[in-house]
């Protein structure tokens, strides 16, 4: 920037140039002493991006880089202070659950004194309504034990259970341009909230579709479908087919349709589950593009020749919403017209749900969540079957049978054959055996009097169990798991005036008749066993709720374990906690780097940026200077005249 004095007084020279020259020098003093007088007072050297494009690039591409920092820097002290109140919340629950083992040993000791344990088990119920306050705890008005749905409390006290609303998918903070943190803790894994019994035990194997997405698809190596280019051949003529920007099977079929050689035609090959190409005449390849694996993702790579026709692999299609319920099974379908039965022992009864109008997967979901029950089906994380989870600490979920086969087709029958019976009655087990190895005998009276011993010490699982008891009986008395609702079913065959029982005469220290859920007598041909499975949500609300319950019914073995399970939570909250404190200092550490990387990145873009205000007063006052010398010379010049040029 110049501050120079100009020559005006340049001989020879009309009196207009020396007036245009002494403007001209006036001028560009004037916008050079303009411009460092903005600089001064915006404290910016550049006054627009004109001035240098590229530094003011280079400080554009530094202020959007600074204001995605600040935003993780937001991110983190939002995740921050989220994860302090979580441990101050937890810390407050680790008091209140050591509290009511207290209470539990107190209980144990109290012999016949009802009225004490009857008063440990209000305050007991007084816990749990703190407990269910602390667990909609909130900071910013998010609850941070609702996961994604935070903005809804997550425990509510509903028909003397606590019902869980909030969501299982985490909160996620990103942090960096490649990397977000969870900072909100798991509910199920904190208190308990959901059921693990009534996981999907059917791979629903849907058949592919038209309509089914590429990626939808595990592909026949398990590992997607990967889009490119395959090379197609009839033994004769070789075409590369572009299948890069197929969405659909039927995008695939219609490409290779309109562009493979030879009158080469694709279809969903018979089984379902597969692509299959023919021709009238030739010899069919199919081979990648290089180093593409397309071909060998669709199952339909045959290097070598396949003569008039090539049979694809399996190439699984993935459970979706989207799925049609006719394509489940191998496209076998599933029975919708039977329907189902779910109970929720806290919740009214709703009668059998109809699925006769689901044409998708997500139908049928629908029609199970919005049936009231307080449960919660969804596909699962494997994509090939459904979950039905129990949302209502303190409650028992049995799913059955409403005379048909759809909640075995579904994989979603709480009692099946092969259930364990190790696995039943909330994980107690039904004792085939004793820890003595003395095995449990149940008595099955007939109507006409007769009775039948059957010894369960090599019964597993439930079909064991209901295949003994056939084995037993002859056929007079038949098992079988019922057909409406669910349990094991006893049938008398022969019939007779008396009643049909059950009832357990072992001697190794267990109702195993109770445990199966049989023990009764019935003046009926039919006895219809309990679900002796049912999904109950095994957390520290429900086992708080077992302690009270155990307290009124003065029962000191149940207290005992009810106790043993209320300590092992209050273990698992402490866990918890460690993990929550050891992600706050992750996240202190993170924000730190993330401070010094900001002020490091302010740094450079002042540099830049901003001016040197001692240069710029400096040059200020050259500026200032030169003006001034220009005006005073600009009015020497003015005042010569013909005279001067005479003399």
């Amino acid at each position: 920037m110049s501050s120079a004095v100009r020559p005006t007084n340049t001989a020879r020279v009309s009196l207009l140039m020396r007036t245009d020259l002494l403007m001209n020098s006036i001028r560009s003093n004037t916008v050079d002493l303009l411009t460092v007088q903005n600089q001064l007072s915006s404290g910016l050297r550049l006054g627009r991006p004109s001035d240098s494009p590229a530094e003011a690039t280079t400080i554009m591409h530094l202020d959007s880089t600074i204001e995605r920092y600040g935003q993780y820097l937001n991110n983190l002290d939002f995740a921050d202070g989220s994860l302090s109140t979580t441990d101050s919340a937890l810390d407050q629950a680790v008091s209140l659950v050591q509290e009511a083992y207290t209470l539990a040993l107190e209980s144990v000791g109290m012999g016949t004194d009802d009225a004490g344990r009857a008063a440990n088990a209000q305050m007991v119920d007084q816990i749990i309504e703190q407990l269910i306050s602390i667990g909609n705890t909130s900071y910013r008005g998010a609850y941070v034990f609702a996961g994604q749905n935070a903005t809804v409390s997550p425990f509510v006290a509903r028909n003397g259970g606590v019902l869980y609303t909030g969501s299982l998918s985490q909160m996620l903070a990103r942090v960096a341009d490649d990397n977000q943190v969870n900072f909100s803790m798991d509910a199920n894994e904190t208190f308990g909230t959901l059921s693990s019994q009534v996981v999907g035990t059917a791979d629903l194997d849907p058949d592919i579709t038209l309509n089914t997405l590429l990626g939808d698809l595990n592909g026949a190596q398990n590992l997607g479908v990967r889009r490119g280019s395959i090379s197609i051949s009839d033994g004769t003529d070789t075409t590369v087919v572009d299948l890069s920007s197929c969405v659909t099977v039927a995008d695939v079929i219609d490409k290779i349709n309109a562009e493979a050689p030879g009158g080469i035609t694709a279809s969903i090959g018979a089984d379902g589950s597969s692509l299959q190409l023919t021709v009238a005449a030739g010899n069919i390849t199919v081979r990648e593009i290089g180093t593409g694996t397309t071909a060998r993702d669709l199952g339909i790579y045959e290097p070598t020749g396949a003569g008039l026709t090539l049979n694809g692999q399996d190439v699984d299609a993935r459970l979706t919403l989207a799925t049609p319920v006719t394509a489940l099974a191998g496209g076998a379908g599933i029975d919708l017209l039977n329907g189902l039965q779910i109970t929720n022992s806290l919740v009214a009864p709703v009668g059998p749900l109809d699925l006769s109008a689901c044409a998708t997967m997500e139908d049928v979901l629908n029609v199970l969540n919005g049936a009231g029950l307080c449960i919660r089906a969804e596909i699962n994380a494997a994509a090939d079957g459904l979950n039905v989870f129990n949302l209502l600490s303190g409650s028992r979920m049995s799913i059955g049978e409403n005379g048909g086969t759809t909640a075995a087709d579904l994989g979603i029958r709480s009692l099946t054959g092969a259930t364990r019976l190790a696995d039943c009655n909330g994980g107690q087990g039904v004792a085939a055996l004793n820890d003595q190895g003395v095995e449990g005998v149940i008595r099955i009276t007939a109507r006409d009097g007769t009775t039948y011993d059957v010894a369960l010490g090599t019964a597993v699982t439930v079909q064991d169990v209901i295949d003994l008891i056939n084995a037993a009986t002859g056929g007079h008395v038949t098992a079988a798991l019922t057909a409406t609702g669910n349990g094991i079913e006893l049938t008398d065959t022969v019939s007779g005036a008396g009643n049909l029982i059950v009832s357990t005469i072992s001697s190794n220290d267990h109702f195993v008749a109770e445990e199966l859920g049989l023990a009764q007598s019935v003046a009926a041909d039919t006895l219809t066993g309990e679900d002796i499975n049912p999904a109950m949500p095994d957390g520290l609300f429900s086992h708080l709720q077992a302690l009270r319950d155990a307290m009124y019914a003065n029962d000191d073995d149940a207290i005992s374990r009810a106790a043993a399970l209320v300590d092992a939570d209050r273990q698992q909250i402490n866990t918890i906690r460690g993990m929550v404190g050891s992600q706050v200092g992750a996240l202190d550490s993170r924000r730190t780097q993330m401070e010094d990387n900001v002020l490091a990145l302010e740094t450079l873009r002042s540099q830049i940026r901003d001016v040197d205000f001692t240069e710029a007063i400096t040059r200020y006052q050259n500026l200032y200077t030169a003006l001034q010398a220009n005006l005073m010379t600009g009015n020497q010049l003015t005042n010569v005249s013909l005279l001067d040029f005479l003399s």
